[in-house]
């Protein structure tokens, strides 16, 4: 317990503004809070002289007047308690949220792609939201309950000691009945975080392939499939609600059992002097309080102990906590403040570049598809040269690791063997200079325009320059809302070319200096293809401004337009076999020239 609340020491600074000012005002409230009782029992023994004549209104009213500012004194600290400190819950909750995000886009592709969607969901929502509620109770209930419970035990003492140890005697067997639940309801609190898990990944997997379920029929399996995790997760959840739900009310009458022995001492003193009646009232108000609020102890350790088990689930996701720097020192004051965020006005980009494009040079690269236990090898010891600024067309049979080289050139997969490297460094710190269009392109729920610049701060010109690229322009302009029309999740509501162009103008308009094309025409027509290829040229060849020159490596089994690349490479196997212009790879009549024989005799139409 104690280790995850000691590792969340990061999340405590970022909000240690609001943690300070909660706490000051919660050290205020609980120790105040033992003085409306006490004038509360003397406001009745004023009361009571008055009404006997032995006291004057003004004493009266005094005795009144002191219960309400005593009342006061309490109340109006817990305004700025609760304030602060649950404002800075929430900002720990969504710190957590964001380093979670920053440590799963970190994550090695092979890890992303074995991780199930639904599961990361589960874990940076619903562990969040449990291991928030754990370090809500440390942060509030420090002072709500056992700073609370301290002033009250005080105050008992002071009253009668030997009633107080005797009427609290119940109390540790509370606490160590709480001890004592919070391991097992740690173990069922990770296995129902584990069965949400199971649940929103199966959830997510289902309601992506609905089409297809109801394509093959396959509706009832996947509908038994659902209740089936669904009706274990309702399992483990009951295992930690029934727990949590009960043992309140034990502990509840452990805590309480000891009011029959104040009834009987107090009313005891009382009837022989020693105590008045407002004394008795305070004593007993006193009490009540105490045991009224005790139990929330064992609450609070089962709380903890819950949150425990969801740290242990998001802590492989959490990236390092962001230090706050180049920030106010009373930043984290603010109730909006999120640590290590930088102003959005000054995530522009540059106004200008001076770099070309991107040399790119591959030694012996070996690169698998797969785990090391099922590894299918795609490409085999393959090295090439590419000078920057060149297009550089990629082409072979099925298999042929066309798609693998793609993958390659980016450095987020591992290699099996060799390297790779773009103008002599390690593609990783090119990251945000390689612009890459997949075969199966994946676009947000969103407009074009979002999917176009992707959180950027960039002019409506830019954008319509990227479309103009990805020749998408005339058909954004016949959508109804042109660049800002709805296109749906994963692009549903446009076309399969179209999702594939809004993807190139997406990696157009981020002004690469490296462009990977895989397979990128597959959803468009010969025509269009060119067209797209000569804006490419226009914008990114060497005949355009040094500024804004590209390396482009296109990989596709259409050649149409392989005649204008600068060197083609022809794979099979996982290894080069050709390499070459296109005139001097047609005049080797090998299987490059195969290949585009037979394409130019498809494309010509058959004789009537």
């Amino acid at each position: 317990m104690a280790h995850y609340l000691w590792k969340l020491r990061p999340y405590y600074r970022q909000t240690a503004g609001q943690l300070v000012l909660g706490s000051l005002a919660g050290v205020v409230m609980n120790t105040a809070v033992v003085l409306p009782a006490v004038c509360l029992g003397r406001a009745i023994d004023a009361a009571t002289h008055f009404a006997q004549g032995q006291a004057t209104r003004a004493t009266l009213l005094q005795a009144v007047a002191l219960f309400a500012a005593a009342t006061l004194a309490t109340e109006l600290p817990r305004l700025g308690k609760r304030w602060w400190l649950m404002t800075a819950n929430a900002r720990i909750r969504a710190n957590l949220r964001a380093d979670a995000l920053r440590g799963v886009l970190a994550w090695p592709m092979a890890k992303l792609t074995a991780t199930p969607v639904g599961d990361t969901m589960a874990r940076v929502i619903g562990d969040v939201e449990v291991l928030g509620v754990g370090i809500r109770e440390v942060i509030v209930e420090t002072w709500d309950t056992l700073l609370f419970l301290v002033s009250f035990f005080v105050a008992m003492l002071v009253l009668d000691w030997s009633l107080t140890l005797q009427a609290l005697i119940p109390v540790p067997f509370a606490m160590v009945l709480a001890w004592a639940a919070g391991r097992f309801i740690h173990q069922r609190t990770t296995a129902a975080r584990q069965a949400n898990g199971a649940l929103t990944a199966g959830l997510q997997e289902q309601l992506s392939g609905i089409r297809v379920a109801r394509l093959l029929g396959m509706k009832q399996a996947a509908q038994t499939r659902i209740e089936r995790l669904a009706d274990a997760q309702a399992h483990t959840n009951l295992a930690v609600a029934r727990p949590r739900a009960g043992l309140p009310a034990v502990y509840t009458t452990l805590m309480a059992a000891g009011i029959v022995l104040v009834l009987w001492q107090g009313g005891e003193k009382v009837i022989a002097g020693a105590w008045t009646l407002g004394a008795f009232v305070t004593y007993l108000d006193l009490f009540l309080r105490f045991t009224g609020r005790g139990f929330r102890v064992p609450q609070l350790v089962n709380s903890v102990q819950a949150g425990g088990a969801a740290y242990a689930r998001l802590a492989p996701l959490l990236a390092a906590a962001l230090p706050a720097r180049g920030e106010h020192r009373f930043a984290s004051f603010r109730a909006g403040y999120l640590a290590g965020t930088t102003p959005r006005s000054t995530l522009t980009e540059p106004a200008s570049r001076v770099e070309r494009g991107l040399a790119v040079s591959l030694h012996n690269v070996s690169f698998s598809h797969g785990n090391a236990d099922a590894a299918v090898t795609a490409l085999n010891q393959v090295s090439l040269e590419i000078s920057a600024g060149a297009f550089v067309a990629v082409t072979g049979p099925v298999g042929s690791g066309k798609s693998a080289l793609a993958k390659a050139l980016l450095g987020l997969y591992p290699l099996a063997g060799g390297t790779v490297s773009l103008d002599g460094d390690a593609p990783a710190r090119h990251r945000g200079d390689i612009g890459y269009l997949p075969q199966e392109p994946f676009l947000f729920s969103g407009t074009v325009r979002e999917n176009i610049t992707m959180g950027r701060e960039q002019a409506d010109l830019a954008t319509m320059s990227a479309l103009e690229i990805a020749a998408l322009a005339k058909d954004v302009a016949g959508f109804e809302h042109g660049v800002d029309a709805e296109i749906g999740e994963r692009g549903i509501r446009i076309s399969g070319g179209q999702r594939q162009r809004v993807a190139l103008a997406r990696a157009a308009a981020a002004g690469p200096r490296l462009l990977v094309l895989d397979d990128p025409f597959s959803a468009v027509d010969v025509a269009t293809e060119a067209q797209i290829i000569a804006s490419l040229r226009a914008e990114f060849g060497r005949g355009a401004p040094a500024a804004r020159q590209a390396t482009i490596v296109l990989c596709s089994h259409r050649l149409a337009a392989f005649p204008q690349a600068d060197l083609v490479v022809v794979l099979d196997g996982g290894r080069i076999v050709e390499r070459g212009s296109h005139e001097q790879l047609m005049l080797a009549g090998g299987l490059y020239a195969r290949i585009y024989a037979a394409q130019v005799a498809m494309a010509q139409p058959e004789d009537a």
